[in-house]
């Protein structure tokens, strides 16, 4: 989930380490109240998205602001996120081929099959399987890398592989997507809206990052604010995802009962994949620390990312944003109590693992 941010360019080791580089190092966990709500982020997330659902069923009035509303608020929390991605790193980061094939599987074979699977159980209702193939099909690898540290996972070969996996994830996930509907009439769907939001809320954030990450290769206060403004992933994302809540429910009044058909499905999503990433990080011969990361990069996903595209989409289709919001929170939830389980479930099979 892009809440779960790594903590900024130009932090933590330095000189040829893994993630170390132009986009800078794993760095300590900020202090005071962003640094609790970076290790917290389920209860203000959760507690955001809640409250707009809420806004949005008794002021059905917030349904007519207009839409720069809530995509500015996208494209401010994807710029936030993006900060302590080490985007400008691409290709110059020293990688673990192992635990990048090891990732590479899991989040682009094993889960986009079990998400196949779990979106043909709603294919009935074409809103609430684009929703949750938009969802499951956006791994959020390099977004979690904070909760991975707390839970003694291999926080820098995360931090790594996540410019790598963001370049990936921008070509599977549409490509995925037609894939898995081609039989459903997805095709047919008016997308002429999505080109405009995808520059204003995705690229031209990620350009804008990657342009002050290379000048803050020479410019130190450009890596402290790139920094500092990566401690704010949290709440730019919970205040996103809350206002999109707030203005889509509205919107999507008639069909809003239905949320209750697809939320199950996003719980069985992270149930299964825990022994799945566990199996295959063993198999790839991981470090503990690397498993963890794995199998917590195969349950995250990145719903922010994904968000405004959800929120593009002709009318008719008003539900989208509202299940990829429902699945942004129930994942934060899902990632604290992987934070609780995964350590115990990896320590137990100490001696499967052959670097540690």
């Amino acid at each position: 989930m892009s809440a779960l941010a790594p903590q900024g360019p130009g932090s933590g080791r330095s000189g040829g380490a893994p993630g170390s580089g132009p986009g800078g190092g794993v760095g300590a966990p900020a202090r005071g109240a962003l640094g609790w709500l970076e290790a917290h982020p389920a209860p203000p997330i959760v507690a955001a998205i809640a409250a707009g659902f809420a806004v949005g069923a008794l002021a059905p009035e917030v349904g007519a602001a207009p839409d720069a509303l809530p995509f500015g608020l996208i494209a401010l929390a994807i710029t936030v996120t993006l900060a302590g991605v080490p985007l400008a790193a691409v290709g110059r980061t020293v990688l673990d081929t192992r635990f990048l094939s090891a990732l590479l599987l899991l989040s682009i074979v094993v889960g986009p099959l079990l998400t196949l699977v779990l979106s043909r159980i709603v294919f009935r209702d074409p809103d609430l399987q684009l929703g949750l193939l938009l969802m499951l099909l956006a791994p959020g690898v390099g977004l979690i890398v904070g909760v991975v540290r707390r839970a003694g996972g291999d926080a820098e070969a995360l931090f790594a592989a996540a410019p790598i996996m963001l370049l990936v994830q921008a070509v599977t996930v549409p490509g995925l997507l037609i894939l898995f509907t081609l039989s459903d009439g997805f095709l047919a769907l008016d997308v002429s809206g999505l080109p405009p939001v995808i520059l204003a809320t995705i690229i031209g954030p990620a350009f804008a990052v990657t342009a002050l990450q290379l000048i803050g290769e020479r410019a130190t206060p450009v890596q402290t604010a790139l920094r500092a403004v990566n401690r704010w992933t949290v709440p730019a994302t919970a205040v996103a995802a809350g206002t999109v809540a707030a203005v889509f429910t509205p919107r999507a009044v008639e069909r809003i009962d239905l949320l209750v058909a697809v939320a199950p499905l996003f719980g069985v999503y992270l149930i299964v994949m825990t022994p799945l990433g566990i199996l295959i990080g063993t198999a790839f011969s991981l470090s503990i620390g690397g498993v963890r990361s794995v199998t917590f990069a195969g349950a995250a996903r990145n719903g922010l990312l994904v968000l405004p595209i959800a929120a593009a989409f002709e009318e008719g289709f008003e539900l989208v944003p509202l299940v990829v919001v429902l699945g942004m929170a129930i994942e934060v939830i899902g990632l604290g109590i992987y934070r609780l389980l995964v350590p115990s479930l990896t320590s137990q099979s100490r001696g499967a693992y052959s670097r540690d």
